[in-house]
This record gives structure tokens, C-alpha cells and sequence, in this order.
């Protein structure tokens, strides 16, 4: 493949074999069913779904990581990633606003130790709550102050 310039690039494709939930749950089965053996859940998977011996099966990382998510939470569905999600509440930004008008010199990573709240927490209610902003001193190495 030629992008603009004539520069060449070789492209590589990656297949991705979903596997449905039905096949997820008989390998967790299978796998308890044969004293913890990967190798004993791909047969038992092949022979169940008809699959080829030269056809790819799910890996023993796959069967493990599906075991590891139904052991947790009870579904070998993929686990949802993300950070966790903080609660907004008023008492919180009462306290962020309080913790700034005593000292409003004191940096956001330190009022959110003092506070016990996340770094984000503190600024995200100061910027989208409390509408402080930071006004930079002309060197611009230090943050002066804090007004609404």
C-alpha cells in the first residue's frame, strides 16, 4: 500500500475470532469439569462445535481469562474496563470551596490529600463547580492565587 509521497507500508491484519457467550460458558464448564485442564477444555470445545483440528480453538490465556471473570463476577462475558465513577455531591464541593477560601494558595494536590478525594475530584468541582480558575504569575512557574 502507497500513502501520499510514494512512502510504502506493509499492512499486517489481525483476525479477531469472537466467541459467543454459549462458547465462553461450555469452556468454563468444560474446564471445571476436567480437573482445571486448558488442554481437556480445547478437546471437549472442539468435539461440542464441530471445529476442525487445524481450526483455531480459544487459547488456554482466553479459557483462563473467561474462568477468571466468571470466578469474579459470576459471567464469562469480557469485563468492562474504565476507572471507577466518583460520586458528585454537594457536601463535596462544600468542602473543596471551604478547604480553598482557607487556604487558597495551597496547590489542588494537596487540598486532595487533605480532603481524602482524588486529584481529578478536587479539580473538576473547582473548574466545573465552583468556577475557579488559575491565574499564572507573569515568570509563569507558579500558580498565585485562585479566583471565582
Amino acid at each position: 500500500m502507497l500513502l501520499p509521497g510514494g512512502v510504502a507500508v506493509n499492512s499486517i491484519q489481525f483476525e479477531i475470532e469472537p466467541w459467543t457467550g454459549t462458547q465462553r460458558a461450555f469452556a468454563v464448564k468444560s474446564f471445571y469439569k476436567n480437573n482445571d485442564s486448558y488442554v481437556e477444555a480445547q478437546r471437549e470445545f472442539r468435539k461440542k462445535f464441530g471445529i476442525h483440528r487445524n481450526s483455531k480453538v480459544p487459547s488456554a490465556h482466553a479459557i483462563k481469562t473467561w474462568v477468571n471473570n466468571f470466578e469474579e463476577t459470576g459471567s464469562a462475558v469480557k469485563k468492562k474496563g474504565g476507572s471507577v465513577k466518583t460520586v458528585h455531591t454537594l457536601q463535596k464541593i462544600d468542602s473543596v470551596r471551604a478547604s480553598f477560601e482557607q487556604s487558597p494558595r495551597r496547590s489542588a494536590v494537596l487540598h486532595s490529600k487533605k480532603l481524602e478525594l482524588s486529584e481529578s475530584s478536587v479539580r473538576r468541582n473547582l473548574h466545573l463547580d465552583l468556577h475557579f480558575h488559575s491565574l499564572i504569575s507573569t515568570n509563569a512557574k507558579v500558580c498565585t492565587s485562585l479566583y471565582m
